[in-house]
């Protein structure tokens, strides 16, 4: 199944094309799919984003660099940072998944599940960036999110509760929920397992992305 196939099918066909992944497991392509997705979000965001940065500095009487006004050339700083980040999530949240699915099944390589999961962050990566950066360019603004935090305009994006509700982005609960039909291919194990692996999994990765953000902000605050 080529390229093109495997993507379409994460959206149409999904636990035939996750199945044909976990037997067959290819990842490279659509990691660098994923990356190139990334890298244009980001490009076409970093200008609104910079502009925030800077006028929540002032606010805060603290001085910051304006990088709208810096050279084109060091916008790729940002980028290059973004791409090797994303691709550390990557492995270490396939890594995640992979323990999860060997505490309830002995088989299962590592291999086919960075394979399932980056297929299934498809969804995410590429029709969850299109709609956030349909929305930001038509608000002229970064500050986009695709989850609950959308119907509560109120809750301040710099709150633990926004970072919260963040873990519950509709394109990542759909990529979650895809990505068990891949899980039960690779580990075995019948759909209902398949889903709690998921679900557990997601548990996990949003408990620790939630805790670092904690973290972060309470530093930034003192």
């Amino acid at each position: 199944m080529n390229l093109p196939s495997r993507i379409q099918g994460v959206f149409f066909e999904p636990r035939t094309t996750l199945r044909a992944v976990a037997a067959k497991p290819v990842w490279t392509d659509v990691l660098a799919v994923t990356l190139i997705a990334l890298a244009v979000y980001t490009i076409f965001i970093m200008p609104y984003a910079s502009r925030e940065a800077f006028s929540h500095y002032q606010a805060q009487g603290q001085e910051a660099p304006d990088l709208s006004r810096m050279p084109k050339w060091l916008l790729v700083i940002p980028v290059l940072i973004g791409l090797f980040s994303m691709t550390a999530v990557v492995f270490f949240s396939s890594g995640v998944v992979y323990l999860m699915g060997r505490l309830f099944s002995p088989h299962g390589e590592f291999k086919a599940v960075l394979a399932v999961y980056l297929h299934a962050g498809l969804v995410d990566a590429l029709l969850g960036n299109a709609v956030r950066l349909a929305v930001a360019l038509t608000k002229k603004s970064a500050l986009v999110v695709t989850g609950p935090a959308m119907f509560f305009p109120e809750i301040p994006p710099r709150s633990f509760l926004f970072l919260a509700l963040g873990s519950f982005d509709f394109f990542r609960l759909w990529a979650f929920g895809i990505l068990a039909c891949g899980l039960a291919a690779v580990f075995k194990v019948e759909m209902k397992k398949a889903f709690l692996i998921a679900f557990l999994s997601w548990l996990a990765l949003a408990s620790i992305s939630v805790g670092l953000g904690g973290l972060s902000m309470a530093v930034a605050r003192r």
